[in-house]
């Protein structure tokens, strides 16, 4: 009897394994064509059969992305729209957010209702009046746009994402600090941010990557390429029913590696801010 299940645990242990090996497999894939693909010549890229290890490597999709294509301005274009989208949205998230689970006042629960369901509109309705809008306040093919639509889905999701936490946050920590002669925005700065460090981390890695891989109103507000994110920059190596992939594997590989690297560091700065900022009784 005994026997019989631990050869019974053993074959569970042994398709819990494969399964994960499968699923990790799975996910890998995908990463290892897009760098293997930036990486291998045309002639054998478009071959009826491709390999799927090159038997060449070359670095010139690399090197006309750089010196032939203005995709590095684009890049910049992305940076530059991401980080300031995500501090604006981190401002106005955090106060609202404090607001919402901590004040009191008239209409509370209605712009917390709204909030929410503001996040559930989907961008394809509502791109045409932001279009008009945009357009009408001068904005028009400009970057800067960008940074006053996103707010739209960014804002509503960091709510919805800090409200929660900071209502998981004693409420006698800031009492405390009342005490002490704290106003409400000194006991948000010197209580609540510091314990909040690790969700906050957690939002404005996602209030990032939303920004960075948002598509649709990137190619709707700006027009010009100058203007353009990595998003549309790397939708441009299409032309017809052509598809220039060695430019759109190389230029996709350059794009992800922000997200990458926030994520890794993102990572780090979570497990300092859990062990820092936890709540001691």
């Amino acid at each position: 009897m005994i026997k019989s299940n631990k050869k019974n645990q053993n074959i569970k242990v042994i398709l819990i394994y494969i399964i994960s090996i499968i699923g990790v497999l799975w996910s890998l894939f995908p990463i290892y064509w897009m760098i293997k693909s930036s990486f291998t010549p045309d002639a054998e890229m478009y071959q009826l059969n491709p390999k799927l290890v090159p038997s060449h490597f070359t670095l010139d999709h690399y090197k006309d992305l750089f010196t032939e294509t203005i995709f590095m301005k684009n890049f910049v274009n992305s940076i530059y729209v991401s980080v300031f989208s995500t501090l604006i949205a981190l401002f106005f998230s955090i106060t609202g957010s404090y607001a919402m689970t901590r004040l009191r006042y008239k209409g509370r629960l209605f712009i917390k209702n709204s909030i929410f369901f503001s996040y559930l509109l989907p961008a394809s309705v509502l791109f045409i009046p932001m279009y008009i809008m945009i357009s009408r306040v001068g904005l028009g093919n400009n970057k800067n746009a960008l940074l006053i639509v996103y707010q739209t889905f960014i804002i509503p999701y960091c709510c919805y994402m800090l409200m929660s936490y900071f209502t998981a946050i004693p409420k006698a920590m800031e009492e405390a600090a009342f005490v002490d002669g704290c106003n409400h925005i000194q006991a948000l700065v010197k209580i609540i941010l510091p314990i909040a460090l690790p969700s906050i981390a957690v939002v404005a890695t996602f209030a990032f990557t939303l920004s960075w891989n948002e598509y649709l109103y990137a190619l709707v507000l700006t027009t010009s390429p100058s203007q353009q994110t990595v998003t549309i920059g790397i939708s441009n190596f299409k032309y017809s029913d052509t598809f220039i992939w060695g430019l759109i594997m190389s230029s996709s590989v350059i794009a992800s590696l922000p997200a990458v690297i926030l994520y890794m560091l993102a990572q780090k700065f979570l497990k300092t801010g859990l062990a820092a900022g936890s709540v001691k009784q």
